[in-house]
């Protein structure tokens, strides 16, 4: 059963990035039994016909199992495994790709494979991570499928089985750490002023657990870095490394302390008695990047920091209120010849879920609009249960509960942009939900290395906090940035919940574009000035990311400049649909 669910829920993620970004091949189709959607390949390769269960206006469809292949051989069956090779193999005739091509195959393949163990692994605990309460890190672990339009939303690449097994949030999994113990005059450390330094945390949470180590290696000589225990064989194996090793000046301590637990980006670990998480450098390809933190990255925690300590984020929280920021206010690492290391980099990010403070019923986005096949989402649980207690209509309830979404995620997320020209990526993934009483009461977004803002909004910006942005080069062009958070936050994370709601039989999609439609044009009257962002909502054609399309060109989003990370393509914007009024009786 495992093997069948995986396969499917491969090849939904796939066909919905087809759907996305191959609009000139595919074409709706009513048949006798429901609508199908068919999809030409290119250079006369052939057709794929897949009956489609639920048609989504956001691009978050539904499909069955009866997929039909006509080419020259004629016509016949594919089960979801081989249609998943047949998509890689046809979507593109040219041979630039022939390297992305059998990249994207492998890592296809390798992300159903990492679904179907987790499936078979965490079968008794499905029901229960759509529950009423689900902690922190409970939802961390339990995101198991993961990205709805991506083609490899599970691909570990770099890990073996074993190796994503022992280390991947989806197997609910625990390890200690490798710690390397760095002569000082290699140290690379800083933190934010009136933020606790990186050894001070680390001593708190982790002193007595590594008491043997700094006997061995006194305090005054070396400092004791974190590293993720994968990355400490791969770094070990560094010519550059390797000398500094030779050299005396890394010593490896082997794995010491407690446990710490990967939550869903995998190299960001938990524990539920510390003041922080760890940001891990991690060299593995996990969705469109290799996870290493970049030494601008480290400083970005620092512009959320001191943003958010500063009068300006009290004026904007006390009119949006809703929204929290947890940032990364510590680094580590190691400098060498005048470079960081970035292989050795972590960052320390505040933890608001330690202590009593665990069992908090915070979510990412991303685990509460998961549909899984037979089970349905954690989403759909919430409402039907609303409905039932409340004894409402279970449409009335979805509408409200989205209402109420957009006071505490749209409103204050576009509003920060608006007034400040900040940007966060705030998807699905990096956006937590804090739900009470069943309803969302509050959002945290987390991730320094997404906290960004745009040149028009700098000079404001760095008037009242000198040199934000300069030293973290997170300071962008308009339209580079308007590119990234109408991605990020609209098109992923808002359209994401719409067509996550609409799925689910829960309410229709045009009722909810309609409500989110209100809720942009009434920011854009309060805050809109000279942004271009909400017209940007509200137009007919929407850039944006084309995952699919970018694994194909084998692009590495976190790496060269912003504006040439990703492949960005034009798509017809849901939101310019308007629903037609109805006649008067």
């Amino acid at each position: 059963m495992q093997t069948d669910m995986a396969a499917e829920l491969a090849l939904r993620s796939l066909l919905n990035c087809v759907t996305r970004e191959y609009g000139t091949l595919i074409t709706w189709k009513d048949h006798i039994g429901g609508e199908r959607l068919d999809i030409a390949f290119p250079k006369a390769r052939g057709t794929i016909s897949v009956p489609v269960i639920y048609r989504s206006m956001t691009g978050h469809h539904l499909f069955a199992d009866q997929i039909i292949l006509r080419d020259q051989g004629g016509e016949r069956r594919l089960t979801p495994r081989e249609a998943l090779e047949v998509l890689v193999d046809r979507l593109e005739s040219d041979d630039a790709f022939r390297a992305g091509k059998e990249d994207l195959r492998n890592r296809v393949l390798a992300s159903r494979r990492f679904i179907e163990q987790t499936l078979a692994e965490r079968q008794n605990d499905l029901i229960d991570l759509i529950g009423p309460k689900v902690t922190f890190i409970e939802a961390e672990q339990g995101l198991i499928a993961g990205h709805g339009v991506h083609p490899c939303p599970k691909s570990r690449e770099g890990m073996d089985e074993d190796e994503a097994r022992r280390y991947s949030p989806e197997f609910a999994t625990g390890f200690a750490l490798r710690w390397f113990a760095v002569n000082r005059r290699l140290a690379h450390a800083g933190h934010s002023a009136g933020a606790p330094s990186p050894e001070a945390w680390i001593d708190e949470v982790c002193g007595d657990e590594l008491a043997a180590l700094r006997s061995a290696y006194p305090r005054d000589a070396y400092l004791l870095l974190p590293v993720h225990p994968w990355q400490a064989v791969h770094m070990l194996a560094d010519p550059a490394v390797a000398k500094l090793v030779e050299d005396g000046l890394i010593i490896d301590g082997g794995e010491a302390g407690g446990l710490w637990y990967p939550t869903s980006s995998v190299r960001t670990l938990y524990r539920p008695d510390a003041p922080f998480m760890l940001k891990l450098s991690l060299g593995i390809g996990i969705t469109n990047s290799v996870r290493v933190n970049l030494a601008r990255e480290l400083l970005r925690g620092d512009d959320m920091y001191r943003f958010r300590n500063s009068p300006l984020w009290q004026d904007f929280r006390a009119r949006y209120p809703g929204l929290g920021l947890i940032a990364d206010p510590a680094y580590l690492g190691v400098i060498s010849q005048g470079e960081v290391i970035d292989g050795l980099s972590v960052s320390l990010r505040e933890n608001p879920f330690h202590g009593a403070e665990a069992q908090r019923n915070v979510t990412l986005l991303a685990a509460l609009c998961e549909h899984l096949p037979q089970r349905g989402s954690r989403i759909g649980a919430l409402i039907r249960d609303l409905a039932e207690k409340e004894h409402r209509p279970v449409e009335t309830v979805a509408i409200d509960w989205f209402g109420r979404l957009l006071k505490v995620f749209a409103r204050p997320v576009f509003g920060l942009y608006l007034r400040h020209g900040i940007a966060m990526e705030a998807h699905q993934q990096n956006m937590l939900v804090e739900i009470g009483d069943g309803y969302p009461v509050g959002t945290f977004y987390r991730d320094n290395q997404g906290f960004f803002h745009h040149h028009r909004g700098h000079e404001a910006l760095a008037a009242a906090l000198p040199g934000l942005g300069v030293a973290s080069e997170s300071v962008f062009g308009e339209e580079a940035v308007d590119e990234r958070i109408l991605y990020y936050a609209f098109i992923n994370s808002m359209l994401g919940m719409v067509g996550a709601l609409g799925r689910e039989g829960l309410a229709d999609e045009a009722v909810l574009l309609d409500l989110l439609r209100q809720e942009l044009k009434a920011l854009h009257l309060a805050e809109g000035g000279m942004s271009g962002l909400i017209a940007k909502m509200l137009a007919p054609r929407l850039l944006t990311k084309g995952n699919l399309r970018t694994r194909f060109a084998q692009m590495d989003e976190l790496v060269g400049p912003l504006e040439t990370q990703s492949v960005y393509l034009a798509i017809d914007n849901p939101l310019a649909v308007r629903v037609p009024e109805p006649a008067d009786a």
